[in-house]
């Protein structure tokens, strides 16, 4: 039965929402359109397979259900794969737990054990293996990262090697050409005046900045050192923002979806881009109505072009600091073994690399 709650919104008596159920899982192992019967296997304890069909017929009459084709079965549309997540997330914090035996053997086997970008790449790989589907995870932004220290080399009397480092570790080197001929004395005064200036402050704070302030006085050091400051700036726009690894996108391809090539050419343009990535994922996660993971269903989706998928999206803590995880995949994503997938990378955190996946 069909009513409505107390907001004017549907719900569902507890016979549909198991058939529902059952629907949204046989289609998201198969791909195929679900009949009565099918569910009927499906089901622990059926009713009769004219039970189904008429609850199936009801539950096309108020939206959660499709029929592609007269003689075939019915489809869930994202009505209904909407109320079966929110199920999902509404029993989440007893469910979390309940990771099957397979997932866990996989993840032992595969955990990464390597630090750094290559950790970010192999938590990618996981997150794909463990929800067989298109994986993203994208590192802590760079706003928050500390300067170690701007080094400037003189090459000749014009050209100077400037070297940033920070303390995540990485390192940009630029050939920066100066303004005039300054002695290799005055080009390491003004190195040591910007080391000062940009060592221990953030990468965000320093890219607010046209350049800091060096000398109200205009001698050759201060001259110099304005320049390369505007220059040790330019280093850090020129940053990647953050991290972003992928993984699954081949197994993607194999999916029926994919018979149609506009979704694939949708798919590719978005993935092109790991700025994109980074600015959407960033602000869908912080759209998610304080749930532990967001998820947008098909049309739901904010991002246009990809309105044949589903997205989901949640945080993990890494060494360097808080980082996303997203798994993209068709409307039929599997979510309850994404949830699981995401839940198990939580626990191969930088920030605690000895906890065991139990």
């Amino acid at each position: 039965m069909v009513g409505r709650d107390r907001q004017g919104g549907k719900r569902l008596d507890a016979r549909s929402k198991e058939i529902l159920e059952a629907v949204v899982r046989l289609h998201s192992e198969t791909g195929r359109p679900v009949s009565s019967s099918l569910v009927a296997r499906f089901l622990p304890t059926a009713p009769s397979p004219a039970t189904i069909r008429a609850v199936m017929k009801r539950l096309e009459q108020a939206g959660f259900l499709e029929q592609p084709h007269t003689s075939a079965g019915r489809l869930p549309t994202d009505a209904g794969y909407r109320v079966y997540v929110d199920g999902l997330r509404a029993a989440w914090a007893l469910r979390r737990f309940d990771v099957p035996a397979e997932m866990l053997a996989a993840a032992r086997e595969a955990a990464p054990a390597t630090g750094g970008q290559d950790r970010i790449k192999d938590l990618a790989r996981l997150l794909s293996l463990l929800t067989r589907n298109i994986s993203i995870v994208v590192g802590p932004s760079l706003d928050d990262v500390a300067v170690v220290r701007l080094e400037s080399y003189p090459r000749t009397s014009r050209k100077v090697m400037m070297v940033l480092i920070l303390d995540n570790g990485q390192v940009q080197t630029r050939l920066v050409d100066l303004d005039a001929d300054y002695p290799a004395q005055v080009v390491s005064e003004a190195a040591a005046i910007l080391s000062e200036r940009f060592g221990g402050r953030r990468v965000g704070e320093l890219r607010g900045s046209k350049q800091p302030v060096v000398d109200l006085m205009r001698t050759p050091v201060s001259r110099c050192a304005s320049v390369l400051g505007r220059e040790g700036v330019g280093m850090l726009h020129d940053l990647e923002d953050a991290v972003v690894e992928m993984d699954g996108v081949a197994r993607m391809l194999e999916e029926p979806e994919f018979q149609d090539t506009r979704p694939l050419k949708a798919l590719i343009r978005f993935l092109e881009s790991p700025r994109d990535i980074r600015t959407s994922l960033d602000r869908m996660y912080h759209h998610r109505d304080r749930e532990p993971f967001g998820v947008w269903i098909g049309a739901e989706n904010p991002l246009g072009s990809l309105r044949n998928f589903s997205v989901v999206t949640g945080e993990i803590a890494l060494a360097e600091g808080q980082g996303l995880l997203a798994v993209l995949g068709p409307r039929r994503l599997p979510y309850q073994r994404t949830f699981q997938g995401m839940e198990i990378l939580r626990r191969f955190s930088g920030r605690d690399p000895g906890r065991a996946v139990n």
